[in-house]
């Protein structure tokens, strides 16, 4: 009951935290910023939608099922501490997440946007989005 009680003391959250996350370059936005625009589009500005955390998830909806039933039942069970079992299923999580980005089809750059940064695959210019995907462990 202890190990329970912990349990929901805790939760996670994976995505892109926007304190301390600005860009590199001097766009004057933040990389949570970025992928909100990306996440959700933006079609008065000609940015279709391309998500990949939504998406993600719920493509990854049976497997991330799976994890958390197999690590919590190793936290009720002694072996892992609430936040490790938290930690592994935010650590695959976030992996599938920056996958996606990476490897994901999604509607190819405008031509302008090909010109300026030299390729057609979107979400990926500097790395700075995806590099910026982390889960954090937080008590409620």
């Amino acid at each position: 009951m202890e190990r329970a009680k912990q349990i929901n003391q805790m939760q996670l959250v994976v995505g892109i935290p926007n304190n301390e996350n600005s860009r590199e370059e001097s766009e004057g936005i933040t990389n949570a910023e970025l992928a909100m625009i990306h996440e959700f589009g933006v079609p008065e500005r000609g940015i279709p939608e391309r998500s990949f955390m939504r998406s993600t998830a719920s493509e990854e909806s049976n497997n991330l099922g799976q994890l958390s039933k197999q690590v919590l039942n190793e936290c009720l069970a002694g072996n892992i501490s609430p936040y490790d079992a938290y930690a592994t299923i935010g650590a695959y999580f976030q992996g599938r997440i920056v996958e996606k980005i990476t490897d994901g089809e999604f509607e190819p750059n405008n031509e302008n946007t090909v010109k300026r940064k030299g390729s057609s695959k979107p979400l990926i210019d500097t790395g700075q989005l995806r590099a910026s995907i982390t889960y954090e462990v937080r008590e409620k």
